[in-house]
């Protein structure tokens, strides 16, 4: 659609024993087939936040639309709400997304 702005995530960098793990299990299954790859299932989470509480400013539209008073962004005390969503998906299908309270 046309539409972005974000600011990158700050996450915490790996440790040496994170390192350590994630090299060990890489190692454990390098000669894995890929019928054992096909049992696994993969997660994630997402977290996108409604408001953002750092003090910009963000209207979203499209390109060449003008600016109307819908397009204005309105004021928020204290922050404001988040989405938080979990989802799975393995070899045979994908799984439900779910929404986190």
């Amino acid at each position: 659609m046309g539409l972005c702005s974000r600011r990158p995530t700050r996450v915490p960098l790996l440790i040496k024993r994170h390192r350590q793990l994630r090299l060990q299990w890489a190692r454990e299954h390098r000669d894995w087939i890929m019928d054992e790859w096909k049992r696994v299932a993969w997660s994630d989470e997402s977290r996108f936040l409604i408001h953002h509480v750092d003090g910009r400013v963000r209207v979203r539209r499209l390109p060449g639309e003008q600016l109307l008073p819908s397009c204005t962004a309105g004021h928020i005390q204290a922050g404001g709400g988040g989405i938080m969503l979990w989802g799975t998906f393995s070899w045979a299908a994908l799984g439900s997304v779910l929404v986190a309270e």
